[in-house]
């Protein structure tokens, strides 16, 4: 069976402040929407998972100033966190394993030019036609290969923590 993934389908980077400053930062999520592209799940529930995402199109929490904002976005896409000028996508190369209800989805997430290995339950419900798919993935920034960011002599920075959690809207493909 195959499956279009639609625009609002999204990526969420859950992030945790920490440091002496704590109380003037916050815990950012970020998010991003990946290219369309289609999902191909078989007969017996395997199933080929290609996502591309690119840096440009990360956003960053709207509550902050447009200032903060524009740090936010420079330090992120500078070379030493993604570095989009030499990397401008993250990418997702994997299979789902299980049915269209539930189950596993295993790959690598290609950050800054290399593969990282990441695997996440997913549970799957249906809004009317439309499969809505959802999981998460906890672990740490260094595991990703991205370097927890600091500021203020390390007053202000953030934990070497993150969890990325998608929703992904897939409507079922008349194309072959």
């Amino acid at each position: 069976m195959r499956f279009e993934l639609s625009a609002d389908s999204c990526v969420f980077v859950d992030l945790r402040a920490t440091g002496l400053l704590k109380a003037v930062g916050h815990d950012p999520t970020l998010s991003v929407h990946p290219q369309a592209t289609s999902v191909e799940v078989g007969d017996d529930g395997d199933g080929k998972v290609n996502l591309v995402f690119r840096i440009s199109d990360i956003e960053v929490p709207p509550d902050l100033s447009e200032s903060d904002r524009q740090k936010m976005l420079d330090n992120m896409r500078g070379a030493e966190v993604l570095d989009a000028g030499r990397f401008p996508t993250i990418e997702f190369r994997g299979r789902y394993e299980g049915t269209v209800e539930g189950g596993e989805l295993r790959g690598d997430l290609v950050v800054r030019g290399q593969p990282r290995p990441l695997s996440a339950s997913v549970k799957a419900t249906r809004q009317w036609d439309v499969l809505v798919a959802a999981g998460s993935w906890e672990g740490t920034l260094t595991d990703l290969g991205i370097k927890p960011f600091k500021a203020l002599l390390g007053a202000l920075k953030l934990k070497d923590w993150v969890r990325l959690r998608f929703e992904g809207r897939l409507k079922t493909s008349s194309t072959p």
